[in-house]
């Protein structure tokens, strides 16, 4: 799996990597007709990517296994973070559901099961236009009928956050859940409105600093950093009205940010051939930390 750098794909990772949240997801969101048939004591995250270099722009990666109806199961979470559709998605989750299959019969080569494992797409969207959902047979237009039997046709599981009100995502059972959904929902928010979550915000921030979720608390910050028409001011604001643990990690996490600012600016002017003197000139720092910068740089290239 390559590096992940898009802020609402690392997000919703970190989220629904939690084997806690898509339990609640399923017990919550999923219709009942799959819901009931899936069992939850089986469900675990794959280690395996099916995302290959085509996809990689396109969709997150996570699958989770399950039984379902007491045989066993996939399913694919595909998370789709633009505000537009993309074009044909259908046949972007086909290669994908493609590549599963084709792992598969390779693992399953030697051993006695050769039945292929059903994957279930579920797309989770949550961009400005609404997403409009096409069958694969209608990606070919109007055929012949003679040839209708010859077309792909399979159906995913759609879930736009826009038809879901607040007070719905702020009811879900599952803290991590909510608070990923609200976030998702209104990340291309004008402040204004972003600000009109203030108070279901530091709501779930306590709850997650009574789980002792600091990591989670920092992903939040980084998110609404990364998304949000907030600056870190206005962000670490309302983290001060929470408790002093969660505006450490506010303030923490604006050092860090300012610290990965100058360090790509040292990147630059390295790579642009400045001396250390100018450097050291410039932010009014020493070489032996310039030194250090430098090392980070290197290893985090490693």
């Amino acid at each position: 799996m390559a590096n992940i750098t898009n802020p609402h794909d690392k997000f919703f990772r970190t989220s629904f990597s939690r084997l806690d949240v898509v339990r609640s997801f399923i017990e919550e969101v999923l219709p009942k007709q799959y819901r009931d048939r899936i069992n939850l004591d089986s469900l675990r995250l794959s280690s395996s990517s099916f995302i290959d270099e085509e996809l990689s722009e396109h969709l997150a990666d996570l699958v989770y296994h399950a039984e379902y109806a007491g045989e066993p199961a996939k399913i694919s979470l595909l998370f789709e973070h633009k505000s537009y559709q993309e074009d044909f998605p259908e046949l972007q989750l086909l290669q994908y559901m493609n590549n599963a299959y084709r792992e598969e019969r390779i693992q399953k080569k030697d051993k006695k099961t050769k039945k292929s494992t059903v994957v279930i797409p579920i797309v989770i969207h949550h961009g400005i236009s609404a997403w409009k959902k096409v069958s694969m047979r209608k990606q070919f237009g109007n055929p012949h009928e003679d040839l209708l039997k010859f077309l792909p046709e399979f159906d995913y599981l759609l879930f736009s956050l826009n038809d879901f009100e607040d007070e719905q995502i702020a009811n879900f059972k599952n803290t991590f859940l909510s608070t990923t959904a609200m976030l998702l929902k209104h990340s291309r928010d004008e402040k204004d409105k972003l600000l009109a979550i203030e108070s279901f915000l530091i709501e779930k921030l306590r709850l997650l600093e009574s789980y002792n979720e600091n990591d989670f608390i920092s992903a939040v910050f980084y998110y609404l950093h990364s998304t949000s028409n907030l600056t870190s001011n206005e962000i670490v604001i309302i983290f001060t009205k929470v408790s002093t643990i969660v505006t450490n990690i506010a303030m923490t996490a604006t050092e860090q940010l300012k610290e990965e600012t100058i360090s790509n600016v040292i990147r630059n002017l390295i790579q642009n051939g400045a001396s250390m003197e100018l450097i050291s000139k410039s932010f009014g720092l020493s070489f032996q930390k310039i030194e250090e910068i430098i090392q980070k740089m290197k290893n985090s290239s490693n």
